[in-house]
């Protein structure tokens, strides 16, 4: 089956999941620079989600309450708030909203899945648990799909004071090959099982199209290890 992932806002409790725009759930399979998942979460970023920890985190994984680094600590503490300690993809299944309703983008496939949620009500009069998308039933798509998704020209790592640019930054293989066609970000964000704790775990990023002053441009970055 593989492992799936969701970008998770842990601050909001908040979370979009490429399913919803089309794409695989799987590690890879949203990476391209122009996929609309990528787009959806740097206008979240540059608006509701500025200044809040992000991560790109797998099914797969448990959280620990003494691994080094925060971000997977508070994880760990709501998990332990849920009842389920270290089962943190599920508590976030159950308690965080999914705010891919919010886009444009995802209108076709969240209409569905709404849809089957109101049938479920009108036909059983009952709800399933969690209202996954945090809709009114009285009014259900109040205040969906106004936001679209963009590219910003700066990906900016407020933490560590450094950033990059598709444009600028050689986004590269081990092997020094370029890759042309693949965003890093999910690299330096990711918490897996496919994949090493990204660089960037729990740091504070943003995207702006100014160029970030006193911040380090990074001349590489690496899509594998």
């Amino acid at each position: 089956m593989g492992e799936y992932y969701k970008w998770v806002n842990i601050d909001k409790k908040e979370y979009i999941t490429p399913r919803d725009f089309g794409y695989g759930n799987k590690f890879w399979e949203s990476m391209h620079k122009d996929s609309d998942p990528l787009h959806a979460l740097r206008a979240l970023l540059a608006d509701e989600w500025r200044g809040d920890r992000v991560l790109w985190f797998g099914d797969e994984m448990r959280v620990t309450e003494h691994f080094p680094n925060e971000a997977i600590r508070i994880l760990y503490a709501q998990s332990v708030d849920f009842g389920y300690p270290g089962d943190a993809y599920d508590m976030i299944l159950d308690t965080y909203r999914n705010v891919s309703c919010l886009f444009k983008e995802a209108e076709e496939d969240v209409r569905e899945e709404i849809g089957y949620y109101i049938k479920d009500y009108l036909e059983l009069r009952r709800l399933e648990p969690y209202n996954e998308y945090g809709i009114d039933l009285e009014h259900p798509y109040e205040g969906l799909f106004l936001k679209t998704g963009r590219r910003y020209k700066y990906t900016i790592n407020h933490t560590k004071k450094v950033y990059y640019s598709l444009d600028e930054t050689d986004i590269l293989f081990q092997n020094n090959t370029k890759n042309d066609f693949s965003d890093p970000l999910p690299i330096l964000m990711g918490y897996g099982r496919v994949t090493e704790p990204g660089e960037w775990l729990g740091d504070i990023i943003g995207v702006s199209d100014s160029r970030p002053e006193g911040y380090l441009l990074l001349k590489k970055l690496y899509m594998d290890r």
